[in-house]
């Protein structure tokens, strides 16, 4: 699998940024995979989570809350993919790193007749752990049904069409 992204690595250092797009691509494999306890295993397990997916109205803040959610998602998602790009790794100090990212996803949701997708920004927050880097942070930020909508007008012209 392959990622598409560029890194802003100026305030992180290259051999935490190697770490971080290990750690995402292990992400989009599990995603791909529907691998829930793999994505867990990429979190840090001493602290409570703070995970906002675009679709969810409240914000998880508990393993059983977050695994529950994970839980309705098998139960809904037959196939899924996401691909990372333009990831932004900014130092917030040297135990914390902002990674603030696209992510394109792909998915074929139980008794849709086609498949489905969408685009997200993401800003997720990663702590240094004994285990490397982990997240601690992460959250979904869709564009604003304005901008989504003049979005999909624009890609509904013809192409050439000027």
């Amino acid at each position: 699998m392959t990622m598409n992204y560029a890194s802003n690595i100026d305030a992180v250092s290259s051999s935490d940024a190697v770490a971080i797009h290990a750690l995402l691509a292990d992400l989009q494999q599990c995603w791909h995979n529907l691998n829930f306890a793999g994505i867990r295993a990429l979190w840090d397990q001493s602290r409570a989570p703070i995970y906002l997916a675009e679709e969810a109205e409240q914000v998880h803040t508990t393993w059983a809350k977050l695994e529950a959610y994970w839980q309705a998602t098998t139960q809904s998602i037959q196939r899924l993919q996401m691909r990372i790009e333009a990831l932004q790794l900014i130092a917030l100090s040297p135990e914390l790193i902002s990674a603030v990212y696209k992510m394109h996803w792909n998915g074929v949701v139980r008794g849709m007749p086609r498949p489905v997708g969408g685009d997200n920004r993401v800003v997720a927050t990663l702590r240094r752990t004994a285990a490397g880097w982990r997240f601690v942070q992460y959250v979904e930020a869709p564009l604003a049904p304005i901008v989504y909508m003049r979005k999909l007008y624009e890609l509904a012209a013809d192409p050439g069409f000027s």
